[in-house]
Formats: C-alpha cells, structure tokens, sequence
C-alpha cells in the first residue's frame, strides 16, 4: 500500500464556504468547463456536499485501505475512493458511513458501488456513487491501493485537499488555492438573487429571452 504525504491545505475563508453553502453547484458549473464529475456519479442520499477531499484509490475487493483512511478522517472532509474501474464491489456500507460520519466527515463520494441503501439514507451523510451491490469487500490485507494521493472521479482528476462540491444535480471539483474562486462564487450569487425577480417575471408572462438577452439573436 502506498502512502502518499499529505500536504498543508491552503486555508479557506470560513465566509466563502458560508456563501458556497448558500447557492447551488449549477450556479458555478454555469461558468466551468473542467472539474465537473460524471453524472454517472449520482447522489444516493439527500443533502448538498460541501468538503474537502481526504482520497483513497483501491483497484482491489479489500476493504482494509478505506478502513485506515476512516481513521484520518476530520471534520468537513469527504471521503472519495477511486474503484480503478471496479464498479461490482461495494467498498462502502452502513459501517462505514457511520465511521466516516462519526470522525466528522461531510460525505463520500466512490467511483464505483455501494451498499445497504436504506440505512445510508438513514444516516443522512451525503453519498454519491455509480450504484449498489449486495457484494463487498472484505479484509484482505493485499497491496495495491495508494492512500493520499491523486485519484479519478468520474473522468476528474482529484487530488488530496480538492474542495468537492455538490447537490441533487451532480459534483463540482473546485481548487481551493484558485484565486479566482472568490470572484466565481460572488457572481454565482449575484446571478440566484436575480433569479428571485425573474421567478416574479416569469410569472407574469415575461419573457426570458428578453430577460437573459437571448432576444437580441432574434
């Protein structure tokens, strides 16, 4: 198993992510065109996603890498396991949601399949995968896996420390050092409080052509 250094995180403004937790991930995905994972990736339970990624790639049916990363878990950390094209073999289950929710964890996120759906939803951790089997990995103890390093999220690159955000409507990889990002979000917010006037327009027979400018290429 390799371990990769986990290197210092840049700090986030606690005011920035208060306003992420604010909008919606479509409202930044308006103006991207990388860091945005596969639908395939779906949510399995409800709740909007909002983390930093602590990151595990395990091509293997052994359970033990995503068991020690449990342990290295804080809070507002997301989980997110890099199956390497497995998508037969949970590696996630009521037990270990229930780890990761306990160490403080914001959610998890598997390129591949996970398990006992019922109780996922009870806990109420934001999950997203590819789907479920009732199939599981078990403590092997086999080499393989690499903890800590970048990993491969619906066709993303995601590296230890990414900001991971996400909704009913998918995920966004986000780098937190990205001086830009500030910027992005203030305009993220400034475009959903205008569409609290559109709604009103909208309902009064207005059109959006002419409200978004559309209308112009007419």
């Amino acid at each position: 198993m390799i371990r990769h250094a986990r290197p210092p995180l840049p700090v986030l403004d606690p005011a920035l992510l208060e306003q992420m937790r604010g909008i919606q991930p479509a409202s930044l995905g308006h103006y991207l065109t990388t860091g945005i994972i596969s639908p395939l990736i779906r949510p399995l339970t409800s709740g909007k996603l909002l983390g930093r990624a602590v990151t595990v790639r395990q091509p293997l049916p052994d359970a033990v890498p995503v068991h020690l990363v449990l342990d290295q878990l804080g809070p507002g950390d997301v989980l997110v396991i890099d199956r390497a094209g497995d998508h037969h073999v949970a590696c996630v289950g009521e037990m270990v949601a229930r780890a990761a929710l306990a160490a403080g964890a914001a959610g998890i996120v598997v390129d591949g399949v996970v398990t006992d759906i019922e109780e996922l939803r009870e806990l109420g951790l934001p999950i997203y995968a590819r789907g479920l089997n009732v199939v599981t990995t078990r403590v092997l103890n086999i080499p393989g896996a690499e903890l800590f390093g970048s990993v491969v999220i619906g066709d993303v690159i995601v590296r230890q420390g990414d900001l991971l955000f996400g909704d009913a409507n998918g995920i966004l990889r986000l780098d937190p050092a990205d001086e830009g990002l500030p910027a992005l979000v203030a305009r993220a917010v400034a475009d959903e409080a205008r569409e609290v006037d559109w709604r009103q327009r909208l309902a009064t027979g207005q059109s959006l052509a002419q409200l978004n400018g559309s209308a112009r290429y007419a």
